[in-house]
């Protein structure tokens, strides 16, 4: 069987994944006719992400509405991955940051996705093909934590866990924090042979060429990104202000979740980001300066893990923009 080159896109959660995903998905029709195929993240999310994570859960014993055994994940594998199988492209590209987890369990327990090691196994186990290169952005602890609990708060239902305060999880972050050498580590068990290429998300931002950069890393050479058309819409989700953030939080201490539910949308809309609403941050500043000292700590930790190239603005041969 001829294999296609596989290169794994993984996320994570609040580093300008959807960027990324959407500039492939974009072009997808160009990608296929230089022999590279792109499954957008929706799609293998819903057929094998999912299915891969209630295989995890079956295998930890957890009680879940929906579980899956071993043998049906692997048949429901098999069928999803047939058509690549049979006619397989010169490159494939897999994405989905939700590969280790929802962001909104991070805010529940206050770590780097509490059940990676399970989930990031189960997708291994089960892909028919070798992953040659994975791509990730990690980002800096404070502020993921901090855009992660805004989606924890736009995803809350009426009825479900309790609710979680930003304070708990400060607190929680403090008790349980694994860094992101330790997902890193996971990534590298369980998909030893490829190569794991990181950037920073603040370098993302911060340096428009990187965007091109790194989606010419992900479609090989066959492929001039240059020509690409640019995604449709603002992929840019504006973030909630500090007084938004507030008025949930007491919303829901004070009313419940039902009354978050109801009025999260009309107080985002009425106290959107601006100078006078100011930027959400849940830390108090002692926090975020020891946030700030171990991630800094953790980037030079992971620049020496043999299994990783830090892709930066001077290694990517980009302009940084002051």
């Amino acid at each position: 069987m001829t294999e296609p080159y596989t290169v794994l896109h993984g996320g994570f959660h609040k580093t300008a994944t959807t960027f990324l995903q959407k500039s492939l998905q974009r072009n997808k029709g160009k990608l296929k006719k230089a022999g590279v195929h792109y499954v957008p993240h929706r799609e293998i999310r819903k057929k094998y992400t999912v299915p891969c994570q209630q295989n995890a859960m079956w295998e930890m014993g957890l009680p879940r509405k929906t579980l899956i055994d071993n043998n049906t994940l692997h048949d429901m594998a098999t069928t999803y991955f047939a058509p690549l199988v049979d006619d397989p492209p010169d490159r494939l590209i897999l994405s989905d940051e939700n590969l280790a987890g929802h962001c909104g369990n991070c805010v529940k327990v206050g770590k780097l996705y509490q059940f990676r090691h399970q989930f990031i196994g189960a997708f291994a186990k089960e892909l028919p093909f070798p992953v040659h290169e994975i791509y990730f952005a990690v980002r800096n602890y404070a502020d993921f934590f901090a855009a992660a609990y805004v989606e924890y708060c736009r995803s809350l239902q009426e009825v479900g866990p309790p609710y979680v305060s930003s304070r708990k999880m400060c607190t929680r972050v403090f008790h349980h924090m694994h860094g992101w050498n330790g997902v890193i580590n996971i990534v590298t068990r369980h998909f030893p042979h490829a190569h794991i290429y990181l950037w920073r998300f603040e370098d993302f931002v911060n340096n428009d060429s990187m965007a091109p950069a790194i989606l010419q890393r992900l479609v090989g050479e066959m492929v001039d990104v240059h020509k690409f058309n640019a995604p449709r819409g603002n992929s840019k989700r504006q973030s909630a202000s500090a007084r938004a953030m507030a008025e949930l939080e007491l919303l829901a201490l004070t009313e419940g979740l039902p009354a978050l539910v109801a009025q999260r949308q009309d107080i985002q809309s009425r106290y959107p980001r601006n100078a006078q609403n100011g930027r959400f941050d849940p830390w108090l500043p002692w926090e975020r300066a020891h946030l700030n000292r171990l991630y800094a700590d953790d980037i030079a930790r992971l620049q020496t893990n043999k299994h990783v190239t830090l892709l930066d603005p001077a290694t990517l041969g980009v302009l940084s923009v002051p």
